[in-house]
Formats: structure tokens, C-alpha cells, sequence
């Protein structure tokens, strides 16, 4: 019982296949050579990686793998986009993206730099002056002139 239960399943899948080959294998066929042809239009875009390339062109890839080095992503070659080229508009989209929130978030990441390194030469400078300030000190001096040299630092900052 358990070998006809098999086999009926077994001949159900294989007339599903038929079935769905017969009605759907020239829209999957359509669906392949449009995607084929949509491929070999892009790749010849591409230049020849054996021709010179004009100057202008290597500037602008130069330009193109620093603003995706920018984003995080370091692009080796180029070529890698003839795998893909459906997907460029969307990748250039995410990396433009990503430069805005980097961007974006660079004033602020200054910002809490200069008030860390500002506590940092604080903090050093409260140190340095209270080892200088012992009892007994006589470098009147060097006191002022460590004073000014603190107040000039934190002025660039």
C-alpha cells in the first residue's frame, strides 16, 4: 500500500512537470533569452580589457572606486558590474545613501571628538599643573609659562 501511495505521488509530480513544461516552457523560454540578451546589450558597454583606454575614462573610474572606497566598499575591478547589471541602478542608489548618512553623521562625530580631546587636555593639564603647584615650589616661571602654553592649546581646539 505504502508502494502505491509512492508511485501515485511519483506520477502526479511527473505530470505536474509535463504539465507545467507544456504550458509554461515558452514564457521561462521568453523570460531566458530576454534576460540573455539584456546581458550581452550591457556587457557591450563594457570596454574591451584588452583595448587602450582613453585618460578621461581611467579618471573616471579613478573617481568612481574613491566614492566607493568612501562608502565602505572597495571595489577591485570594475568588470565586477557585467555580473550584475540589472542591479547598478540599485547599488549606486545604496551607496549614494550611504554617503548621505555618513555625511550626515561627520559634523557630529567631530564634534564629540573635539569635546573628548578637549577633557583629555584638561584632564592632562590639571595634572601637570597641580606636579608643579607642590609646596615649597619656587619655578614661578615655569608655572606661568606652562599656564600659557595650556590656554593657547585649548584655544586651537
Amino acid at each position: 500500500s505504502i508502494y502505491n501511495e509512492e508511485m501515485i505521488v511519483a506520477l502526479c509530480f511527473i505530470g505536474f512537470i509535463i504539465f507545467s513544461r507544456k504550458s509554461l516552457g515558452d514564457t521561462f523560454k521568453m523570460t531566458l533569452d530576454g534576460r540573455i540578451q539584456a546581458i550581452q546589450e550591457e556587457s557591450q558597454q563594457f570596454p574591451n580589457p584588452n583595448e587602450v583606454v582613453p585618460l578621461e575614462s581611467n579618471e573616471q573610474q579613478r573617481f568612481l572606486r574613491i566614492s566607493l572606497r568612501i562608502c565602505g566598499t572597495v571595489v577591485e575591478s570594475l568588470p565586477i558590474a557585467r555580473c550584475a547589471p540589472k542591479c547598478e541602478k540599485t547599488v549606486q542608489a545604496l551607496l549614494c545613501r550611504n554617503l548621505n548618512v555618513k555625511s550626515a553623521t561627520l559634523p557630529n562625530a567631530i564634534s564629540s571628538r573635539r569635546i573628548r580631546l578637549q577633557d583629555d587636555l584638561v584632564t592632562g593639564f590639571h595634572f601637570s599643573v597641580s606636579e608643579r603647584f607642590v609646596p615649597g615650589c619656587t619655578l614661578k616661571a615655569s608655572i606661568v609659562e606652562l599656564i600659557r602654553e595650556g590656554l593657547v592649546v585649548l584655544r586651537m581646539v
